[in-house]
């Protein structure tokens, strides 16, 4: 889906750069304490925006060697892509990220450590992941090297997933569509933080909102937080946003239940959250939504079906994301001086946040 840029895309991308630096000093103050990484090979995957641009440029002054694979193409920006690479950082395939030889791993998704494992491949000393999808995904593996969850250290959690995604992610649904909330019904897909923030945005923004949450405890956090619960996604919503980082969130079972003219958005770091096979082939309504009929009924789908914030909009704002773009950096200073002291398996992050 090819969509017309924003604003902000439309600014010369060294006037941008200049600008991101100024509001990202916390991300400049982490280059600084970075050690030399000049034996380190070091495979990230990200979303390829030029807040990534900044710490992955942050690896290349402290001397590491760094391979990219893009987290989602929908979320490539172009003209970032050909920035990375001016600074010797190859974008390519999580095979070819494998082929080359990383020792460490610094990753939204998990991409590169899934096809790592697959391959046998035992390189990796260790590694970090910043998503609960990419979290999800490595639990499952039999892993040879430690991997340490960045997503619960609260400055990722409780500030980034709490607040900015929520607000970035709205932002982007209604510059898109020209629509607001208000009065219209929302389904919040998932009670974690993320989720959370999504909900009480939304309800700043006017709409009706209903979470669903099978998890009891998240369930009376939202219950609490004055929420409407469900145990299921039925048809009342004219929107439902998911949040969970878990596949097939809504299913084919769920998509023939929605409601005609139901508005699906996706929040989480997958696609495959939503099942766009059961959707089908879509048409063009407006940039970033598509059309699609499901027994008789109109689905309508954002940003076909990608993270939101990034595939449609210019994601979290600068200075939201420097807090966390501090803690990636940080995070892989700690992890190449401490990452081997633990077994192999998924850990909490121990290291400076």
């Amino acid at each position: 889906m090819e969509l017309p840029k924003t604003a902000w895309q439309g600014v010369e991308l060294e006037q941008r750069l200049a600008w991101a630096r100024r509001w990202m000093q916390r991300t400049a103050a982490a280059a600084e304490r970075l050690p030399d990484l000049s034996a380190v090979r070091l495979a990230v995957t990200a979303h390829i925006d030029l807040k990534s641009a900044l710490f992955l440029r942050a690896f290349r002054i402290a001397r590491a060697e760094v391979i990219l694979h893009p987290a989602d193409p929908a979320t490539t920006r172009d003209d970032v892509r050909r920035l990375v690479e001016t600074w010797g950082i190859e974008v390519t395939s999580p095979a070819a990220c494998v082929e080359w030889g990383p020792t460490h791993t610094v990753e939204m998704g998990g991409d590169v450590v899934v096809e790592a494992t697959a391959r046998g491949y035992d390189g990796v000393v260790a590694g970090i992941e910043m998503t609960r999808t990419g979290l999800n995904r490595v639990a499952g593996l039999a892993l040879t090297h430690p991997v340490f969850d960045l997503d619960a250290v609260p400055v990722k959690n409780q500030l980034h997933n709490r607040f900015a995604v929520g607000s970035s992610t709205w932002h982007t649904v209604l510059a898109r569509t020209q629509l607001s909330l208000h009065g219209l019904a929302v389904l919040v897909v998932g009670y974690g933080e993320v989720g959370g923030g999504l909900a009480r945005t939304a309800r700043s923004l006017g709409a009706i909102v209903q979470v669903a949450e099978l998890d009891p405890g998240r369930a009376l956090v939202a219950s609490y937080d004055g929420f409407e619960v469900v145990d299921r996604i039925g048809d009342r919503a004219d929107i439902v946003v998911t949040a969970t980082g878990r596949t097939g969130t809504v299913s084919a079972e769920v998509i023939a239940g929605l409601k005609d003219g139901c508005l699906l958005v996706n929040a989480g770091h997958s696609a495959e959250e939503i099942d766009l096979d059961a959707l089908g082939n879509g048409q063009d309504v407006v940039p970033a939504v598509t059309s699609h009929r499901v027994g008789g009924r109109e689905i309508l789908l954002f940003a076909g079906g990608h993270v939101a914030n990034l595939a449609a909009g210019d994601g979290d704002s600068l200075n939201a994301f420097d807090i966390t773009a501090a803690l990636i950096v940080d995070s892989a200073g700690w992890l190449v001086a401490h990452g081997n002291e633990f077994p192999a398996g998924l850990h909490p992050y121990p290291g400076p946040s």
